[in-house]
């Protein structure tokens, strides 16, 4: 075995011992798993060849951003002073535009980001994306991807439900970083038949479902028009809801959907920042907590994120809900945190991420404190992470036992090529279908 340490303040996530105050996580290189979580005398007992941290860092797990359409970093900057459909509509115009090439370059420049805000694990759905596969297998950060099937609206490339069930399906058979999910883009964008194909699909060969639901107003609109029903209703009638989906945003949720969430309980990422800014509703997490509706956290894309950062996600999610609900401290940091990194993960189809634990995957971040702060236990590392997280920087990221991010650099993305990539599909695609 080739064996590797990380020490520091370790915020496991873990149950059976959640923090050790000064202790090294060692970890296989060759096989990318834990091999062991102990003090870091203990640690030393292992003869290891590289021990990374120190007594300062904090070392936790991956964060994992459950929904994105990373690709749409080629529209990061670009001022689109609308939301809901009317929003869809010109950035579907620009969309048109997309070839693959695109798509790549677009999708290394916001793994990147990713990576250096401490994101190990990401679901994304978008277009041509097996330019995504290809740049999530050179970079070593692991994704769960979907095809996005868009049917009833002109612009965005076309891809039918058949393709997305295949291309989930190939990433599904082998062993590795990338996993497959079938990419529905929401109840009014793709026809009843082939929203029930991708339910029997999924429960036939346990591929979970990934789409945006009750986002915005005009959804609830046209839902109404096409099913009689509300969002949840017509989830259930389709029988979406029995495959355990991963649900993106679930603003506009009624007493009564809430009631039929609760009976099936699939996971809902929750991207704030996006939603609230659109001046659209909070949704009720606290509420789908309290009735055992899985909770994860996502960034939305990068076109109307801004900055692909899931604890600047958890830090806004807190505000909201406090806000919402009228009650200081609604939502606490290590719940939050729990259900970001544990149910991501779970949401995404990976059952052994998400915990500094033996046996689990040697997916982990190494934080840097800029000035001291006190972390004493979990309950400190959690407040920490979530208030104060622009006093740490990332020192480093290992993603399945393999080094990705040293002393805050990337180590395997060239930013020169990056940046002159990103460049050159930027004023091609503005050049042809550029804002009018």
């Amino acid at each position: 075995m080739s064996l590797i340490g990380v020490r520091g303040r370790i915020f496991t996530l873990d149950p059976e011992r959640p923090f050790i105050k000064d202790g090294i996580v060692v970890f296989d290189v060759k096989k990318g798993v834990i091999e062991d979580v102990t003090s870091y005398e203990k640690g030393l007992e292992y003869g290891l060849e590289e021990v990374f941290g120190s007594s300062r860092s904090l070392v936790i797990p991956g964060l994992v951003n459950t929904h994105n359409h990373i690709p749409m970093y080629i529209f990061k900057g670009i001022s689109i002073r609308r939301t809901g459909i009317s929003w869809l509509k010109e950035i579907w115009r620009l969309e048109s535009c997309l070839k693959p090439y695109h798509i790549y370059a677009g999708a290394i420049a916001g793994i990147a980001e990713m990576l250096l805000n401490g994101i190990t694990l990401f679901g994304d759905m978008y277009f041509y994306e097996d330019e995504v596969v290809k740049a999530c297998e050179e970079i070593g950060i692991r994704a769960s991807l979907s095809l996005g099937v868009i049917e009833l609206f002109e612009g965005p490339p076309k891809h039918t439900i058949e393709e997305s069930i295949s291309f989930a399906s190939r990433l599904n058979k082998n062993e590795g970083l990338v996993k497959g999910m079938i990419g529905i883009h929401a109840l009014y964008s793709v026809s009843g038949d082939s929203i029930k194909m991708a339910s029997e699909v999924s429960r036939e060969r346990e591929i979970r479902i990934h789409m945006h639901f009750a986002e915005s107003r005009d959804e609830l609109e046209i839902v109404k028009k096409l099913y009689g029903t509300t969002p949840a209703e017509a989830l259930e009638i389709l029988r979406v809801l029995d495959t355990q989906p991963l649900l993106a945003h679930a603003v506009y949720v009624s007493n009564s959907d809430l009631e039929i969430l609760s009976r099936y309980k699939p996971f809902i990422s929750y991207c704030p920042f996006t939603i609230m800014s659109w001046g659209s509703g909070i949704a009720r997490i606290a509420e789908m907590i309290e009735k055992g509706i899985r909770i994860t956290m996502g960034t939305d894309g990068p076109a109307t994120a801004g900055w692909m950062n899931v604890l600047f996600e958890i830090k806004v999610a807190i505000a909201a809900q406090g806000s919402l609900y009228s009650t200081p401290y609604k939502l606490l940091p290590q719940d939050l945190l729990k259900h970001a990194i544990i149910n991501g993960a779970k949401a995404l189809g990976w059952e052994d991420v998400g915990i500094i634990k033996r046996g689990f995957k040697a997916d982990l971040v190494v934080l840097e404190p800029i000035i001291p702060i006190s972390i004493e236990d979990p309950d400190e590392a959690s407040y920490s992470l979530v208030y104060d997280f622009g006093l740490f920087s990332v020192r480093d990221v290992f993603i399945g036992g393999r080094h990705v991010v040293s002393n805050g650099k990337l180590l395997t993305i060239d930013l020169e090529r990056l940046y002159i990539n990103m460049e050159e599909a930027r004023r091609d695609i503005m050049d042809r279908c550029g804002r009018r």
